[in-house]
């Protein structure tokens, strides 16, 4: 599950990073600098190569839980995501968190990518909100979570966002992502502060 996400980058190298159309797009489309939640509003890239932004979830009649991740195993399978699957999107992102469980604790995990400043979400959308796709980890991060976010390659954007991508061709763009230079961060939880006394709290 990827369930936050860091955006730190700036308009002009997403727009350079993905070729983005910058006459058509939203003019009061920025990115902003921040660690992105769900029903967080975030940048999206569409199928038209325009930018617009969109809230990270998918609202459902069953649930009061928005959808913020699809299984790439199942995703052509699931009723529920039919009418979205020429919706194709990409989310930028210059990094995602996990938490890898340590006895009965779980520690935070930040994990970015050698060659890469800036990548992209495979993800889906409809007119107000979008779901990243997720995969089964790679090899060499599979230990600190069973799944990981579609990220695409140079060639797999440009395919994701095609017009023309066939059925059969997910299967060959939804795949972990190929890099061997994974750059992992942890944030261990602090010990919570003991006070002895009320006085404790003001020295």
């Amino acid at each position: 599950m990827c369930s936050q996400f860091q955006i730190n980058s700036t308009t002009e190298k997403v727009i350079a990073k993905f070729n983005i159309d910058i006459h058509s797009r939203e003019s009061n489309i920025k990115i902003n600098k921040s660690l992105v939640k769900p029903t967080d509003e975030t940048t999206v890239i569409t199928a038209s190569n325009t930018i617009t932004s969109l809230k990270w979830g998918l609202q459902t009649n069953w649930s009061l839980k928005p959808i913020i991740n699809a299984r790439a195993e199942t995703l052509l399978k699931k009723a529920f995501f039919n009418p979205l699957i020429n919706n194709r999107c990409i989310i930028p992102a210059t990094s995602y968190y996990e938490w890898r469980k340590a006895g009965k604790s779980k520690i935070k995990t930040e994990i970015k990518f050698g060659k890469k400043d800036i990548f992209g979400f495979a993800a889906l959308h409809n007119s107000k909100s979008f779901t990243i796709i997720t995969c089964k980890p790679h090899d060499s991060i599979k230990h600190i979570h069973n799944r990981m976010p579609v990220i695409l390659s140079d060639l797999s954007t440009e395919k994701w966002l095609s017009q023309s991508l066939y059925l059969r061709q997910y299967s060959e763009i939804l795949i972990p992502f190929e890099d061997e230079q994974f750059h992992i961060k942890e944030y261990p939880r602090l010990p919570k502060p003991c006070f002895k006394n009320q006085r404790d709290l003001f020295e």
